[in-house]
């Protein structure tokens, strides 16, 4: 195949794989941005229901424009990514780019059950003696945390640090630091339990 073919190939090819991801995120007209979280593999995707897709996942640090924010009858919070296809709130960070403000990073408390989220407190490793953060109060974010379970926590005080499940943010959050063992509990590890793994609000019983 001459040169000049081969190259009008690839260019067509890298044009219907664009093409297609466009197409899928243009089903739904987003006012938030999710961003997969890191270190825990693809993120699943689910129909309306709650029911499994299995021959498709997102791969993990990538960004996705959101539709609606559903809840099943089972009570998982999902983010509609395209037309019947949406993730769970516990894989991804959420921030709004309706109104973007490049300086200071604001997160706003948005929880599932809307009644505040819980502050883990550095120092301790473990939940603040401090009261709930109310649900709609913002916050300047500092610092961003990852752990080994792939859960992010933004700093909202020194050695205060929140869940970023329960924000919606005014940015897309940066890198986050890698700490492994930051809120780590062995009875949360399905390696060193029988069990699987306990996400943020299955341990805070939201």
């Amino acid at each position: 195949m001459k040169t000049s073919k081969l190259i009008s190939l690839i260019a067509f090819l890298a044009m219907a794989t664009i093409g297609g991801l466009l197409t899928s995120q243009n089903d739904v007209k987003a006012a938030k941005i999710a961003t997969t979280t890191t270190r825990r593999g693809p993120a699943p995707l689910y129909t309306s229901d709650g029911t499994d897709i299995t021959d498709r996942a997102l791969s993990p640090n990538t960004e996705w424009a959101v539709g609606n924010i559903i809840t099943t009858d089972h009570g998982l919070t999902l983010y509609q990514v395209a037309t019947n296809e949406y993730m769970s709130y516990s894989d991804a960070t959420l921030s709004d780019i309706q109104n973007p403000v490049q300086q200071p990073l604001i997160g706003t408390v948005m929880t599932r059950q809307h009644d505040g989220t819980v502050t883990i407190d550095k120092n301790t490793n473990y939940i603040s003696h401090n009261p709930n953060l109310p649900e709609g109060s913002r916050w300047k974010i500092g610092k961003c945390m990852v752990n080994t379970f792939g859960e992010i926590y933004v700093e909202v005080a020194r050695n205060t640090y929140v869940p970023a499940v329960h924000m919606v943010f005014n940015q897309i959050l940066p890198e986050p630091t890698y700490d492994e063992y930051f809120f780590y509990y062995s009875l949360r590890d399905p390696q060193m339990t029988i069990g699987t793994y306990n996400t943020i609000d299955g341990w805070f019983n939201f």
